[in-house]
């Protein structure tokens, strides 16, 4: 009750005091504090993204020695935060509560609130979530990404929902950042939004959205459909039951999550035929999102055959989570943007930055 009644006593002085005017008094009084505070803060961070972790790991990721993660990992063990096993360090629930905490507190300190407030003003969408560099790692900072996407999506969940995913390696991050739920969710159900890609199997859409069942313990359904099909192909296995009923269920969707790719990069994975990658290039394509290829200004300039979401039905979606990460993206998602304005992006600082450094 004490841990959880500090973490109150934090936000209600967080409150009533600005976090700049909190971040002057410690500087002024205690500047060392600020810099202890962090380095605990990174440890929580990345404990809770590669858990179980052992000190070693966790020493060269957040730049310590390991008698100072021994030192710290043993101060935040004995106020609940973390848990020592022969595995590892993982974080506990009050861990958890705290780093969302912390995370406002040095998101101010560090101009994230009001970065956020300008993407989302040039971008005319409905949020913009963004996760800070972790300790210049772009892996760290991809989990990151998706540890703030999954925090978003964790408070629109509840009774009656219906939620669908894209394959990807961003949303992969965002799907490992859920934690596994006891309670049944009966009326919970998860969907693939389009069929399969690649070779990695772990990054496909039906296995993401089997993952994220099994944790929120609900019920699923797959689609065992080519990623790229032929529109006769299309026509014939609209036809069978099962796939006509998901998506069925695609079209009354309340949640979607997905990724966002460069138009150049996508056309390799999927092999396209050299006359539709001349297409793309001649038309300018600079991003691809659930099989949809658009230029700079948002537009639609190739399209491939494929059974899942169709882009004219997401005005009816009433959450869309785009979650992507790493500047070489930053004009494919900037472009993504411009299809919806009820649109929610979860990326990260630096993108953040190119973006509007770009205008």
């Amino acid at each position: 009750m004490s841990r959880r009644l500090n973490g109150v006593l934090i936000l209600k002085v967080a409150n009533e005091l600005s976090f700049d005017e909190i971040a002057d008094v410690l500087k002024q009084v205690a500047p060392e504090t600020i810099e202890i505070l962090e380095n605990r803060f990174n440890i929580l961070k990345v404990v809770s993204l590669l858990q179980p972790i052992g000190r070693r790991v966790l020493s060269t990721k957040v730049n310590l020695t390991e008698r100072i993660i021994r030192k710290e990992a043993n101060i935040l063990k004995e106020q609940g935060l973390l848990e020592f096993s022969l595995e590892g360090m993982t974080i506990t629930d009050v861990g958890v509560e705290t780093i969302e905490v912390l995370s406002q507190f040095f998101s101010k300190i560090r101009g994230i609130h009001e970065l956020e407030a300008k993407l989302k003003e040039y971008l005319n969408i409905k949020k913009v979530i963004i996760a800070p560099m972790v300790n210049e790692d772009e892996i760290l900072t991809l989990d990151e990404i998706g540890r703030k996407a999954s925090t978003y999506t964790k408070t629109l969940i509840d009774k009656d929902k219906i939620i669908g995913l894209t394959g990807g390696s961003t949303v992969y991050t965002v799907i490992n950042q859920f934690k596994p739920k006891n309670r049944v969710n009966d009326n919970l159900m998860i969907l693939p939004a389009r069929g399969g890609l690649g070779r990695r199997s772990d990054y496909q859409a039906n296995t993401l959205v089997e993952k994220l069942a099994e944790k929120l313990n609900c019920s699923y359904k797959l689609l065992y459909t080519p990623d790229w099909i032929s529109k006769e192909a299309k026509e014939t296995l609209l036809k069978e039951p099962e796939i006509k009923e998901i998506v069925s269920k695609l079209e009354k969707m309340d949640i979607l999550i997905f990724g966002i790719a460069r138009a150049d990069v996508m056309a390799k994975r999927r092999q396209l035929d050299d006359e539709s990658i001349l297409d793309i290039i001649e038309k300018e394509a600079v991003a691809e999102a659930f099989g949809y290829y658009f230029d700079k200004d948002g537009n639609i300039v190739h399209e491939i055959t494929t059974i899942g979401v169709e882009l004219e039905k997401l005005d009816q979606v009433k959450e869309l989570i785009a979650v992507a990460g790493g500047v070489d993206k930053a004009e494919a998602i900037a472009a993504v943007c411009k299809i919806n304005r009820n649109l929610v992006l979860v990326t990260d600082e630096e993108v953040a930055k190119k973006i509007l450094n770009n205008i």
